[in-house]
């Protein structure tokens, strides 16, 4: 197994314990996870355009399936890239929603966790 394969490995962790560490460090829904804090959120007035509360929620539960999806994947060397890249977008669009609804500076380090992770997916699998 090679370091990219395990940065990946690591980057699916990241994405799996990212849920349950804080997403928001500040303002309203900062105490909540998952739905309640996405509800918390929209309930106040804030929107992300073409996103919805639920499809939001449904994209937050993505991620750490995603990162389990990495796990799976990395002994398929057909689906190995595919997967990686799937789950850092899943990543990426999660943070950006979240980053749109409570603004980027709210940010704690649960999206800070997948952000990297994504980041991470997308540099050791791109190329190979």
């Amino acid at each position: 197994m090679g370091w990219r394969d395990q940065a990946a490995l690591g980057a699916g962790l990241a994405l799996l314990v990212s849920p349950f560490l804080h997403w928001l460090r500040r303002g309203p829904g900062h105490t909540l996870s998952g739905r309640d804090m996405i509800d918390t959120l929209v309930a106040i007035g804030n929107s992300v355009p073409g996103l919805s509360a639920a499809r939001l929620a449904v994209v937050w539960y993505l991620v750490p399936a995603g990162g389990a999806a990495v796990w799976i994947a990395i002994g398929a060397d057909r689906f190995r890239r595919t997967t990686a890249l799937g789950a850092a977008a899943v990543a990426l669009v999660a943070v950006g929603g979240f980053a749109r609804l409570a603004g980027f500076g709210a940010l704690g380090p649960g999206a800070a966790v997948a952000g990297l992770a994504a980041a991470t997916l997308l540099t050791t699998q791109v190329r190979r």
